[in-house]
């Protein structure tokens, strides 16, 4: 009987452990993106990705590819400049929101 309560007790400190971050308030204070850009550029990377695979496997064809592929690509430009992201003079737009260097080349980000 013991046993049970120590074991028992045990797991609800243990519960209780590991669910109080989700209860914190104030965790972070580091800034974050506006939740709907994110949505933006992830949905317009998210769909070429998509019509890049239905290409691949034969779901769509060039002349259909084409003019969407432009649309999409668009849409995620447009999402990713809304945002603010760094610019780097060699590499092009960087995901690097914080970054004063690009992580590829090395060289300073414009933003």
């Amino acid at each position: 009987m013991t046993a049970l309560l120590i074991g028992t007790a045990l797991a609800v400190a243990s519960l209780c452990y590991v669910l109080y971050p989700l209860y914190r308030t104030g965790v972070s204070n580091v800034p974050r993106a506006s939740t709907a850009r994110k949505n933006r550029q992830s949905g317009a990377v998210e769909a070429l990705r998509e019509l890049e695979f239905d290409r691949e496997t034969g779901k769509i064809s060039d002349s259909d590819y084409e003019p969407l592929k432009a649309r999409y690509t668009e849409q995620a430009l447009v999402a990713m400049r809304a945002g603010g992201a760094p610019v780097c003079e060699r590499c092009g737009p960087r995901h690097e929101a914080e970054a004063d260097f690009c992580s590829k080349c090395g060289a300073a980000l414009v933003r």
